[in-house]
Formats: C-alpha cells, sequence, structure tokens
C-alpha cells in the first residue's frame, strides 16, 4: 500500500530509486492526458485556424522540441535523485534558485491546477445540464474538484504513483468513449473525412508557429521541475523512454480529441460539445467520470512539484506542509474563470520566461558542467554554487534578455525557439565576460605601500 512521503529536497536513496519507464509513462501520459491539453487542441483548430492535420503536427512539433530540452535536465533526478529545484542551485546559484526559479514554478503550477480544475467543471457543467435541465455555477464546482485533487496530491509521490496507475487505463479508455461518439454520430459535421479536410480551417505560418510555440511553451514551465519526477527513477534509459514516448503520444492523443470537436463545431472545449451528440444518461455519467478522472493526474502533479519548490525557498516548511500551503492557494485560484477562458494568453506569459530559463540551464549544465552536479555544493551557502552572494548574475541577466526579445518578437518568427537561443546564448556571452574582468582585475597589480 502506498504511504504519504516522507522525503523534501534531500537526495533519494538508491535502494529506493525502483520507479522503472512504466510507471514513469503512466505519470507523465496521465498528467497530459487532461482537460487544458484538449482545450489547447481546440485553440489551435479555432483560434490558429489550423485543419486538425496540422493542428495535430504543430503540437507534436512544440512537444518534441520542448522534451529534447527537458530530457538532458532531468538527469538531475535519474543520477542524483535530487528534486529540479535543488539541482537549479547549480545554475542559478544557492539563493538564486529560491528566489526565481522556485516562486516561478509555484506560480506556474497554481495556474496551471486552477485552469485543469476550470476546465474540468465547464466540462461537468454542460453534462449535468444535459442530464437534468438544471444550471449549476461553475465557480463552487470548480472549487470542490479542486479540493478533491489537492487532497490527493499532499500525500506524495507513492500515493501518487498508485492513483495514477489506476487513474491511467480509466483515462484511455474513457478518451476512447469519447472518439467513439464523434465517429458514430449522425451530424455530418462529424464525419471523420470532413473533419480531416477542416474546410472551415487554413494553414498559414502565423496560426502554427504560434501553437508550436504554445505547445513547447506550456511543457517548458516544467523545466525546473522535470527532475522531480524522475528522482525515484534508477536509469537514463527508463526517464528517456518514460518522458519522450509518453509526451509525443499524449500531445497527439489530446490534439485529435479536442481539435476534431472543434472542426466539428467550433467549440474549445470537447467534453461541452459531446453532451450534444448523446441523450444516454449512462454515456453522460461515462464523460463525467472521464472529465473528473483525467483533471487528477495533472493536478496532482502540479500541487506536488509546486510543494517541493516552495520547500525549496523555505525548507523549514517541510514538503508536506509546503504542499498543503500550495493546495490552498492553487484551490482558492480555481474561483477565477478568466484562467481558461484565456489560457493561450496565460500560457504564452508563462513560456515567456520558461524558454530563456531553459536555455540557460541546458547551456549551463552540457556546456559549462559537462553534466556533472557537486551534490554537496547545493546545501552548502558558501560552496561552489554560492556566485556573487548566492546568485549567478549572468543567469538571471541572461534569463531577462531572453524574456525581452521573446515579447519582442512577433509569433511568425517562430518565438519559442528564439527564447531558448537567446537565452543560451546570452548566458555563455555573459559567462565569457565575468571571466575577462575577472581575469582583467586579478592582472592589476597591486600597490606597496614603503613603511
Amino acid at each position: 500500500m502506498p504511504s504519504i512521503e516522507e522525503y523534501g529536497v534531500e537526495p533519494i536513496p538508491d535502494g529506493l530509486r525502483t520507479v522503472r519507464w512504466r510507471d514513469l509513462f503512466a505519470i507523465n501520459f496521465t498528467f497530459y492526458l487532461n482537460p487544458v491539453m484538449y482545450v489547447l487542441g481546440a485553440l489551435a483548430v479555432v483560434v490558429g485556424g489550423l485543419p486538425l492535420p496540422w493542428a495535430l503536427a504543430a503540437m507534436v512539433l512544440g512537444q518534441a522540441i520542448a522534451f529534447a530540452c527537458l530530457v538532458p535536465i532531468a538527469q538531475a533526478g535519474v543520477d542524483y535523485g535530487l528534486p529540479g529545484q535543488v539541482a537549479m542551485r547549480a545554475s542559478l546559484g544557492f539563493w538564486g534558485a529560491r528566489i526565481l526559479s522556485s516562486p516561478y514554478r509555484v506560480v506556474a503550477a497554481t495556474y496551471w491546477f486552477a485552469a485543469q480544475a476550470l476546465a474540468g467543471a465547464l466540462g461537468l457543467q454542460a453534462v449535468i445540464q444535459a442530464m437534468s435541465g438544471r444550471h449549476v455555477s461553475l465557480v463552487p464546482m470548480a472549487l470542490v474538484l479542486a479540493a478533491f485533487h489537492a487532497v490527493l496530491a499532499v500525500l506524495g509521490f507513492d500515493v501518487m504513483r498508485y492513483v495514477l496507475r489506476v487513474v491511467l487505463p480509466l483515462s484511455v479508455a474513457l478518451t476512447g468513449v469519447l472518439v467513439a461518439l464523434y465517429l458514430t454520430s449522425n451530424d455530418s459535421r462529424y464525419d471523420i473525412g470532413r473533419v480531416w479536410r477542416s474546410p472551415d480551417q487554413h494553414l498559414t505560418w502565423v496560426g502554427f508557429a504560434t501553437f508550436v510555440t504554445v505547445m513547447c511553451g506550456a511543457s517548458l514551465t516544467l523545466v525546473t521541475n522535470v527532475a522531480d519526477l524522475c528522482r525515484y527513477t534508477p536509469t537514463r534509459r527508463d526517464m528517456r523512454i518514460g518522458l519522450v514516448t509518453s509526451s509525443l503520444l499524449a500531445a497527439a492523443v489530446t490534439t485529435f480529441v479536442g481539435g476534431y470537436a472543434a472542426a466539428a463545431t467550433g467549440k474549445t472545449n470537447p467534453f461541452v460539445a459531446v453532451v450534444d451528440l448523446t441523450t444516454s444518461k449512462p454515456l453522460l455519467v461515462v464523460v463525467a467520470l472521464a472529465i473528473v478522472v483525467q483533471g487528477i493526474a495533472a493536478n496532482i502533479t502540479n500541487t506536488y512539484t509546486a510543494g517541493l519548490s516552495l520547500v525549496n525557498s523555505i525548507p523549514s516548511l517541510g514538503r508536506f506542509r509546503a504542499t498543503v500551503v500550495v493546495a490552498v492557494a492553487a484551490v482558492a485560484l480555481s474561483a477565477f474563470p478568466s484562467f481558461v477562458d484565456h489560457a493561450q494568453r496565460w500560457i504564452t506569459h508563462l513560456g515567456n520566461v520558461a524558454a530563456p530559463l531553459t536555455g540557460v540551464v541546458l547551456a549551463d549544465y552540457l556546456l559549462v558542467h559537462r553534466a556533472r552536479i557537486d551534490v554537496p555544493a547545493l546545501f552548502d551557502p558558501s560552496g561552489r554554487y554560492r556566485y556573487v552572494n548566492g546568485v549567478n548574475a549572468a543567469a538571471l541577466g541572461a534569463v531577462a534578455v531572453g524574456v525581452g526579445v521573446y515579447y519582442a518578437l512577433p509569433q511568425a518568427w517562430l518565438k519559442i525557439v528564439w527564447g531558448l537561443a537567446v537565452g543560451a546564448v546570452a548566458y555563455l556571452a555573459l559567462r565569457r565576460l565575468e571571466a575577462f574582468l575577472a581575469e582583467g582585475r586579478s592582472a592589476v597589480p597591486k600597490t606597496v605601500v614603503e613603511p
């Protein structure tokens, strides 16, 4: 039976690192098989104007770019049993990680939590209205759903792994029910040939580039915490198979499900669209179950990783209390529907920081430190990762430069790639400048005062 997790930010002992690629696949696939991902797939069709095949291509490409960057960063979890926020100290500094990357992840994760709860509540609202004819208020339903997810998240990794093993087959089966409703519908708008052609949509480079950026930026918000999912995993091979296959498959499935309904009806939430396809109460109950189940995985992971981020900033809280604090805040944010109504805008803002931050961490970890971390120094405020007063100024400066470039560029420039590249190049340039200035200071002869 699963137990409440005892470990916080300290490394996981080798004897406990038994999570193989199948469990990691289950965790990550069920994390991405969620209502907000369906909404993003639908937005690629409705807002991006992409035909369904091109929506699939854009979202899968964005996911592939994201995980090409995230997999090397996740190695800190596999190699050392470290949570991501502690590993960030090697790149950002002992205090830099605690004042930049940890608060960023807390903000990102609580946003995702609230968006998941609200997207699920919108679907449940439509299902209940179809079954009973009564209109149910959105916010109270979102708060109840959020509270249920939060309780599960507080219990920790072992409970998360156990729950997700159960949720995965249910999520897959319930997704199959949604697709079956599409394919067996008598509504001509759902004809698979018509949907695949998407006659109301037209491919444009701006639309394609925008949703490559949206998908990639959404996943890169995991940069500071992707190692959290892997610190119980014993080998890099397990990590690579589990993360890459699950993330790409989930992006394809969710875009197909969300984009299919959008191409047929123009609606951006497939759970809202699907209630028009059946009057069968048992099927509507299955749809309601799908909404609840598929939100569980994402919000457990969001709250768990946000809790680890908060305990990195305030170690005295401990993992359990930090996760409770985050859970309470995330539930409260679920009362604001604009988080899902304007999902594309919020995700763009989160990706604005995530892309250059990822570029900086990749450049530092792979090129400067050669994929090695001095673990004891991560916990030493005066150790090698102190940099200047505990902050790697070059890293923070490079993130700031990348953020500015990201905001300045239009979507047609595939801004997520520019954010990654500018962050990495700016960091290496600032490191070189720091080294040059340090050499200059050391070369200045000291004046000797004669007695």
